[in-house]
């Protein structure tokens, strides 16, 4: 089974399965390629680039990284200048941690941050309207992913174009497909915790399993039981 470690700002895969179709969809990706025990490649798709799991017989594990983090900036702002995902030499190799997923987590962030790439947590300073700040807060917490965005614009006192329009404006994606990839990372993370598909589909706000499979398989390029294997 795919190990899964869930932080605010991306998740780590390490995976199991082999066989990934083409897909796209708006997280970022890094790659990291190498052997058992250190990587010293990895390879980074950009948001709503198409692509498969880099190099299945090297890639050791990927990070899915939220669109609105400060590592997906810096990615945007540094490594992706082409349409398809590119390949880099990492100075320092990351060492891949067999134990706890805390170590996991530390091991990924303080080989980026090595690397030089920015990996702070944000604070949401750099975007000009407080309510998109506080929506995009809510939404990492998994809240509204039940919500029309009709019944979110009502909650913050706004119509439903303007929230959409502030919220594409402030982020660099939309406001439906922002709730999308959080009903996916919750409905992993509920999965990963050993509840039934079922359960998370209804819980992250799918209208049924069926649902959740086929937003899996088309966004994610595999289906959740076979992350799961």
């Amino acid at each position: 089974m795919s190990r899964i470690v869930f932080e605010d700002e991306y998740v780590i895969v390490v995976p199991t399965f082999k066989e990934v179709v083409p897909h796209k969809h708006a997280f970022y990706h890094i790659f990291f390629l190498g052997d058992t025990s250190k990587c010293d490649e990895i390879t980074v798709a950009g948001s709503g680039m198409l692509h498969t799991m880099a190099s299945p017989d090297e890639c050791r594990l990927f990070l899915m990284i939220d669109p609105t983090s400060d590592l997906a900036d810096y990615l945007k702002d540094n490594l992706i200048t082409e349409d398809h995902p590119m390949r880099f030499k990492l100075s320092v190799p990351l060492t891949i941690e067999k134990d706890d997923d805390i170590s996991l987590s530390r091991s990924v962030e303080d080989c980026l941050e090595e690397n030089g790439f920015r990996v702070q947590r944000s604070s949401g300073e750099d975007v000009e309207d407080y309510r998109v700040v506080r929506l995009v807060k809510e939404i990492r917490e998994y809240k509204h992913l039940d919500d029309k965005i009709e019944k979110i614009a009502a909650e913050y006192n706004i119509s439903e174009s303007r929230l959409s329009h502030a919220f594409k404006e402030s982020v660099g994606i939309s406001l439906k497909g922002y709730l999308t990839i959080a009903q996916l990372k919750y409905a992993y993370k509920l999965v990963a915790e050993g509840r039934s598909k079922t359960f998370a589909a209804l819980e992250a706000g799918f209208a049924s399993p069926a649902h959740l499979a086929y937003i899996c398989k088309k966004q994610m390029g595999i289906s959740i039981t076979d992350v799961f294997k």
